[in-house]
């Protein structure tokens, strides 16, 4: 009698009405507030036992910060426990205020799984849904938040409460797959006012490309998964294509998302995860639309964009669960390939040097071809082998609660240790004159590596190499790395002497 009684409960959820969005209560025509989806997601919440809305924390401007999780599951709603053959989702919307589209096509999702819609998506797959990343944003239509922080490439410092909390959320979701979605606008400054050209994109797709990322995840995640994903996306109607950066300028060279780990994308995959960005289409201002900016079209886009890789996901569970996983561990072995690229950039194609895309005349919206430098192909420097561990010697509680906000396994020395060391000392540091394509490196140090015996003090920090987050911890803490932290303002240690932050040989 009790399992009669169970279904006819769930059966009378489903059957209840689920309201529609606020932004679908008004036609389409105006965006509501961060607090109103706030609320919106919480009665998705009441109104069914297959969501839960948990809070994550709260803005620089004390918005607060919600996630949607939805699931067949009751052990993932209540404790968060993934299931072994079925992937966790962790979906972001709207990390940059300004691009308010994804918050709405993730609201619409949801309701559209709490009301019964898409069935086989809640039975193979346990979703999080951060609709607002940056909730500032949204309310003040900035890219920033209170503070004035991109959180967007603030995941090496995580300066912005906003970017700790969404890393706290990663580790206590830990989810196989992150999805970012964003809109990327078609006018340009150069591009349209002085050259009268706009970009033609309708939905470009870009993964986890740092060349530090787990080679079978990156390679299954770029030649199986991302051509699968631009595939359903053309077929439903929505012309999709590989990233292809920024085109500000008829007189550039392109090539492809960045490959630094201050963004979400690289960040998220260095830690072993599946990542996928998506740019839908931002209307240009001057346009003339159904909804206001095409708001309405815009956020079909984003919609068709995401439940596309959600099918995918659901369909390719076996290999990406096996890769992710993998990946996630494959850094806590003494394997003998343990070693990493300091130095990552772009450079020219040389198999095809040229390539062309399509813009559109701002004067009469015809369309053209124009040819462009590629400069697509990965350039990687300075192969460094994993040390045993890192030694910090500076600002050491500083530095202690920025491993910790990154979830980094430490130790802190408590009484003198000898260990032998890799010493790095700074020769020179040459001010880049121009950031190299790709990675936000301002300064470029030279450094000799001098092998000694140091001796330690108490309070000084080591940071063990075996660990799930070694080669991120790696990359961020040394100098040598095109990533370090060293290169984000209020960490300036990069002068000329001996570095406080080196390898550790043996320990």
């Amino acid at each position: 009698m009790s399992a009669v009684f169970l279904l006819l409960c769930s059966s009378l959820v489903w059957a209840q009405s689920i309201p529609p969005t606020p932004f679908e209560q008004t036609k389409k025509q105006s965006l509501p507030d961060s607090r109103t989806i706030d609320d919106y997601l919480m009665t998705l919440d009441t109104l069914s036992p297959r969501a839960r809305r948990v809070a994550l924390g709260t803005s620089a401007g004390g918005r607060p910060i919600p996630a949607l999780l939805l699931s067949e599951s009751p052990s993932f709603l209540q404790g968060a426990v993934g299931e072994q053959h079925k992937p966790t989702v962790m979906m972001f919307g709207s990390q940059h205020g300004n691009e308010p589209s994804g918050a709405e096509a993730m609201q619409q999702l949801a309701r559209e799984l709490v009301a019964g819609e898409h069935p086989e998506l809640l039975r193979r797959l346990n979703l999080v849904l951060v609709a607002m990343a940056n909730p500032d944003g949204r309310d003040l239509s900035s890219r920033h938040n209170a503070n004035n922080d991109n959180t967007n490439i603030d995941y090496v410092a995580l300066q912005a409460g906003e970017t700790r909390l969404l890393v706290d959320a990663l580790h206590r979701f830990d989810p196989d797959v992150v999805f970012d979605a964003h809109e990327s606008g078609i006018w340009k400054r150069v591009l349209t006012r002085e050259q009268g050209w706009m970009t033609d994109v309708e939905a470009q797709f870009d993964m986890g490309n740092n060349p530090n990322i787990d080679g079978r995840l990156r390679e299954y995640t770029e030649h199986t998964l991302l051509p699968a994903l631009i595939e359903r996306v053309s077929s439903a109607g929505l012309a999709a294509v590989r990233y292809r950066g920024e085109i500000t300028s008829l007189d550039q060279a392109v090539s492809r998302g960045g490959l630094g780990i201050t963004n979400l994308r690289n960040y998220a995959a260095m830690q072993g995860r599946v990542s996928i960005l998506v740019e839908n289409r931002l209307d240009n201002k001057a346009g003339v639309y159904a909804t206001p900016r095409n708001i309405a079209e815009r956020v079909r886009k984003q919609h068709l964009s995401m439940l596309a890789m959600l099918q995918l996901v659901a369909d390719e569970a076996e290999p990406l669960l096996a890769l992710s996983h993998r990946a996630r561990q494959r850094w806590q072995s003494a394997d003998a390939d343990r070693t990493l690229w300091m130095g990552v950039s772009f450079g020219t194609n040389r198999e095809q040097p040229e390539i062309t895309l399509p813009l559109v005349r701002m004067a009469d919206g015809h369309k053209q071809l124009h040819r462009f430098r590629n400069r697509e192909a990965i350039v990687t420097r300075e192969p460094v082998p994993l040390a045993a561990a890192y030694a910090v010697t500076r600002e050491r509680e500083r530095m202690a609660r920025w491993l910790a906000h990154h979830h980094i396994t430490f130790e802190t020395v408590s009484e003198p240790r000898q260990l032998l060391v890799d010493r790095l000392e700074i020769t020179a540091v040459r001010k880049q004159s121009e950031a190299r394509p790709g990675v936000r490196e301002k300064v470029k140090p030279e450094v000799r590596v001098n092998r000694q015996s140091v001796t330690l003090q108490r309070g000084d920090l080591l940071v063990p190499m075996g660990q799930p987050l070694a080669p991120l911890a790696a990359l961020m803490l040394d100098p040598r790395s095109a990533n370090a932290l060293y290169q984000e303002e209020g960490w300036s240690w990069l002068q000329p002497g001996a570095f406080p932050v080196f390898p550790v040989v043996e320990y």
